[in-house]
């Protein structure tokens, strides 16, 4: 079980890097004005020779991984060395969301709590959003992962 939000992970496919690029780059759109689409491709982010920096193009979610790979050309196949993290972004607002919460709210909370289980139940939120947020991630992370796989290895057409 893996608790940070990062994983890594490599693909092979006996194709050439060319034609693992068009694979990609038929799924991959580049990011419109602010971030909006447009065509109906599951991945916005940007390929090359050398590699590519994509995320899944799920609305409503903050907290999905950045997906970044580099091609490496071994005798015969192209490897893909792929690795998921959590956008800088996300994890800024997580830092500055829990330090806020013990530091500031939670103590506020507390002191002005009438009640013993009101001041059991304020300090749980805090872990039980960090659960899903990690729930969220991971589950985007395996997704994410299988599709990537099917679309380098040309198995299936999304």
């Amino acid at each position: 079980m893996k608790i940070l939000p990062y994983d890594s992970f490599t693909i092979s496919t006996p194709d050439s890097v060319t034609v693992v690029v068009q694979r990609l780059d038929a799924k991959i759109e580049v990011p419109f004005l602010l971030g909006f689409s447009t065509k109906d491709r599951p991945y916005q982010g940007t390929v090359s020779e050398q590699g590519f920096k994509i995320t899944r193009k799920v609305y409503r979610k903050l907290f999905i991984p950045v997906i970044k790979g580099r091609f490496e050309v071994q005798s015969h196949q192209t490897v893909v060395s792929v690795e998921m993290s959590l956008h800088h972004a996300a994890i800024g607002f997580l830092g500055f969301f829990c330090l806020s919460w013990y530091s500031v709210i939670l103590p506020n909370i507390l002191q002005s709590a009438a009640t013993v289980g009101l001041s059991a139940i304020f300090p749980a939120i805090l872990p039980i959003f960090l659960i899903i947020v990690w729930l969220s991630f991971w589950s985007e992370v395996s997704r994410s992962r299988s599709e990537l796989a099917n679309i380098i290895q040309g198995n299936e057409d999304i």
